[in-house]
């Protein structure tokens, strides 16, 4: 399947030149043509809207398989990357403005150690089949021993042997990045993606993909 793709983009891009025009609308051309030949969906996503951005955003991740994301953390001398799992009751969730994310941990890993020295964080969830990742960025908290109870499931057991060590978090989520080519995308030389901030009136269009 790779190596089909990899042909209709070789064979797309060696096609080109018959677009009349300029160097530009050519490449826009060749790239449209590809993107229809891979069945990518046409952006219809309003880039100027930050509650259009937000709900396709949040509709995209609820799409992520395996209901997982990355998470990263500020470590000592750098960054932490490790995957976390986000099935019911965890995951990402939204209270009118308010966007944030449940995810738990072992309160002896060194995620927990990390996080508790700098709650300074970013979730990435990735869909390989549609090319889509949205990234939250915001403060992580742990929730309190009684927050944390309502969390618990019986699946869970499989994980702790000593069920004390289990801690639930909640990440509130300041900013969102998300890309899905051919219906969200950026045509920045920087490659700045589509970007939404929190603010204290709401979210606002930090970045619409656009020069």
């Amino acid at each position: 399947m790779a190596l089909g793709r990899y042909a209709i983009v070789a064979a797309a891009s060696a096609s080109a030149g018959v677009y009349v025009g300029t160097e530009k609308d050519q490449i826009k051309a060749a790239y449209a043509k590809v993107r229809g030949m891979l069945g990518f969906r046409p952006q219809s996503v309003d880039l100027t809207s930050s509650t259009a951005i937000l709900e396709e955003a949040l509709n995209l991740t609820k799409a992520t398989p395996q209901s997982c994301g990355v998470l990263s953390t500020i470590q000592s001398g750098g960054v932490a990357s490790r995957v976390i799992q986000l099935r019911e009751p965890f995951g990402v969730h939204r209270d009118g403005d308010d966007v944030f994310i449940h995810f738990f941990t072992s309160a002896a890993s060194r995620k927990f150690r990390e996080l508790s020295q700098n709650p300074k964080t970013a979730l990435l969830c990735w869909d390989p089949q549609t090319l889509t990742y949205v990234t939250f960025q915001g403060p992580a908290r742990e929730l309190s021993a009684a927050e944390g109870k309502s969390f618990w499931r019986e699946w869970m057991q499989i994980l702790y042997k000593d069920t004390s060590l289990f801690s639930a978090w909640r990440l509130d989520v300041q900013r969102l990045q998300v890309v899905s080519i051919g219906h969200i995308e950026s045509f920045r030389k920087d490659w700045h993606p589509v970007e939404l901030e929190r603010t204290s009136s709401g979210w606002k269009v930090v970045c619409d993909g656009r020069e």
